[in-house]
């Protein structure tokens, strides 16, 4: 047999007496048993099954029927009309499991459904759900007279996930027991044309039943399965892809793996499984999200719904910021200070790990600001800042406007995030709908979007006059591609300003785009003319040539690697936060993190003593995530972890309690080290140091007790 699970070189291997198990040992301080009787002892596992599931989505405005259109479809539960299903707002999302008949031999396929509410305070969390999507079904109230606005809208959002995968798309009028279309049939047709709309317009109502049947038909008939992954796995994945379910259906929100793998073996009693084939069994359940693996603490998210429903409570409170600034202190979100309505919370225990899961996917998603204010961090979310700009008649003109398709909160979102990150621009101000930055010379751009028509949006690109051409051209390049990136159906409209200083017309824009195509296109003469002077205005100028040249798309690239690298920089620290905070917990000891670590300290943990009260005994943790922490040294091979602030290894002698220098790597091990005590001996007799040779043990709940035990037993 082979045993995989070491991540070290294995020193050695030794068996039990009587042959039913091995150890080995590893050169990273790990040590394995295994159970090498478990063919000769467990259930045969020549039988496999193959295994696919689709996810659904059912989407639309808050009102218009999902919740029992989605409770027929599922349960074939009819709505009454004196007592309607609440709504999906309260739960932010509910998902069923879709009963049908389309089987393919040997492989067992499942649909679920999901019903996304409606509310604007959802529509940025939405995102985080997309992907995976094998078909859409949207819901609209057919009484409207002009439903294309709303239907646009959420088309564009669904058009980002398409791009990644392409899915059939369905349009539902729902509750048609209150009155039938009321806009023209033919127009209606025309625009699911446009919108590559699949198949007919369904008419339904969950109070009558009508065209619940023919929807769900089209539901099971629209899905591509063969462009969805199927996984070959023994028939104990079934089973144990039943038993996770069950634990969420019993609602259990929150367990870690370990605790989960005890589950199943006492459930699945005499069946032998090793941790790695539990993992691809969340993984199954992870694809269409009806689980989700945390990336911290080994924790599984029985119900991910429930993290959607405190984003929303952050969106709640951060729109009741007092100056409209789209803000929240990041210390208000972990401490639970949201707005909760009516939805039931976790447990506290619960609730500080889906919180601070939450912050993690704020930052990786690039939807907020993370910066240092007056001692604390604040979270900024750029599509809830609604302070307005005041007239400004000096104000830049517009030079360049993108007109766009897409999630229009997520996309201007990210390139305001994203910008800030790069080493070229900073972000100035936020207003409501539009963003400043300056170059590092002090010139100030910036863009606003507008929001059109049936789903599409507009950036208006502007510049004041002292901002130089390469800056302007970097700051076009960044946003074109990061619009060709993220959103769909980008058009770039240029406008053109006169150079004549005794033009009247000098501050009015030429924006007639046909003739600017056209001097554009081959064989055009490049300029158009003035409308008010008649002087040429040349189209293909500087800015043109250089924002098409290799050398600006070069730049571009670097300045996304740059925005990038510092995002996953933020993600990977707030990683290391939550492996430190739940390690801490699982040892019974209190982690308290800083928001301020310039001095080289990033949080403590505080020993509880053998009553359980808090003793004042500590360690304090410096915290690094990734590889680039520490060097192999070519003579002995040895871990170098080089000191970069000289100031930090002064400050780190000087404390009354251990510093410990925590480093989580690439492949997720977690090691520590008392740097405080290393630094304290290899400075004696007044040497310098600038390097700690990083001999850390492994940094789990076992070595926190263990240095409790050290740090009690010297009171």
């Amino acid at each position: 047999r082979v045993l995989e699970g070491h991540t070290g070189s294995v020193w050695s291997v030794a068996w039990s007496g009587d042959g039913k198990h091995a150890f080995s040992a590893a050169e990273n301080g790990v040590m394995r048993i295994w159970n090498v009787s478990v063919e000769a002892t467990a259930s045969p596992r020549t039988k496999e099954t193959q295994y696919t599931n689709a996810k659904v989505l059912l989407i639309g405005e808050s009102g218009v029927g999902k919740t029992g259109l989605s409770n027929f479809l599922a349960r074939n539960i009819r709505v009454e009309a004196e007592k309607p299903l609440p709504s999906t707002d309260g739960a932010w999302a509910t998902h069923w499991l879709l009963t049908h008949g389309k089987h393919e031999e040997g492989v067992e396929r499942e649909i679920w459904l999901w019903d996304f509410a409606g509310q604007v305070d959802y529509r940025l969390v939405h995102q985080l759900f997309l992907e995976d999507t094998a078909a859409a079904v949207l819901v609209f109230n057919p009484q409207d007279a002009n439903p294309y606005e709303g239907i646009g809208h959420w088309d564009s959002d669904l058009k980002k996930a398409a791009a990644r995968r392409p899915f059939a798309k369905l349009l539902a009028a729902g509750r048609v027991d209150r009155g039938g279309l009321v806009g023209s049939a033919a127009r209606m047709t025309k625009f699911m044309q446009e919108r590559g709309f699949h198949g007919e317009l369904h008419l339904t109502s969950a109070l009558t039943g009508e065209g619940c049947d023919g929807l769900k038909d089209a539901i099971v008939d629209g899905i591509d399965w063969q462009s969805i992954p199927k996984t070959t796995s023994p028939a104990l994945y079934r089973r144990m892809k039943q038993e996770i379910l069950n634990l969420r259906d019993s609602g259990l929100v929150l367990i870690r793996m370990g605790e989960l793998k005890q589950r199943m073996e006492m459930t699945l009693a005499g069946e032998n499984f090793e941790l790695a084939e539990l993992e691809t069994v969340v993984g199954l359940l992870a694809g269409p999200g009806m689980i989700q693996k945390l990336d911290f603490g080994g924790f599984v998210l029985l119900r991910p719904e429930v993290m959607s429903r405190y984003a929303s409570a952050v969106v709640r409170k951060v729109r009741q910021h007092p100056q409209e600034l789209g803000c929240i202190g990041e210390g208000e979100v972990l401490a639970g200070d949201l707005d909760y309505q009516d939805f039931e919370r976790l447990p506290r225990s619960d609730e500080e790990v889906v919180l601070r899961a939450l912050v993690e996917t704020f930052v990786r998603k690039a939807w907020c600001l993370r910066q240092a204010c007056d001692g604390s961090t604040l979270l900024t979310f750029p599509s809830y800042f609604r302070r307005e700009r005041r007239e400004q008649p000096g104000h830049p003109s517009v030079l360049v406007h993108y007109r766009f398709e897409g999630p229009a909160d997520d996309i201007y979102a990210t390139l305001v995030v994203r910008l800030h990150h790069t080493k070229a621009f900073e972000s100035t101000e936020l207003w409501r709908a539009a963003a400043d930055f300056r170059t590092l010379s002090g010139g100030k751009l910036g863009f606003t979007l507008q929001r059109e028509s049936e789903g599409t949006s507009l950036l208006d690109v502007y510049f004041e006059a002292d901002v130089d051409q390469a800056s302007r051209v970097q700051f076009l390049g960044y946003i074109q591609d990061h619009l060709k990136e993220h959103a769909q159906g980008v058009v770039r409209l240029r406008r053109y300003y006169c150079s004549n200083k005794k033009c009247d017309s000098r501050e009015q824009a030429f924006a007639e785009q046909r003739m600017i195509d056209k001097a554009l296109a081959p064989g055009g003469k490049g300029k158009v003319h003035c409308p008010e002077c008649g002087g040429a205005i040349p189209v293909w100028d500087a800015i043109e040539e250089r924002l098409n040249s290799p050398a600006t798309k070069e730049k571009v690239r670097v300045m996304k690697e740059e925005a990038q690298a510092e995002i996953d920089n933020e993600s990977r620290e707030l990683i290391l936060v939550g492996q430190a905070y739940t390690i801490s917990g699982e040892a019974g000891q209190i982690y308290r993190g800083y928001t301020n670590s310039d001095h080289g300290i990033d949080g403590e943990i505080e020993f509880k003593d053998y009553h359980g009260r808090a003793s004042g005994q500590r360690l304090y943790l410096q915290l690094k995530s990734g590889d680039s922490y520490v060097k192999k040294r070519k003579s002995d091979g040895a871990e170098i972890f080089a000191i970069k602030n000289p100031r930090w290894a002064d400050y780190w002698q000087q404390q009354a309690y251990p510093v410990m220098l925590v480093i989580r790597t690439s492949d997720k091990e977690i090691r520590w080290m008392d740097v405080s005590a290393y630094l304290k001996r290899e400075s004696a007799g007044g040497r310098t140091v600038r390097q700690v040779v990083f001999e850390g043990e492994r940094f789990d709940a076992v070595s926190v007790q263990r240095w409790r035990a050290r740090v009690l037993s010297m009171i």
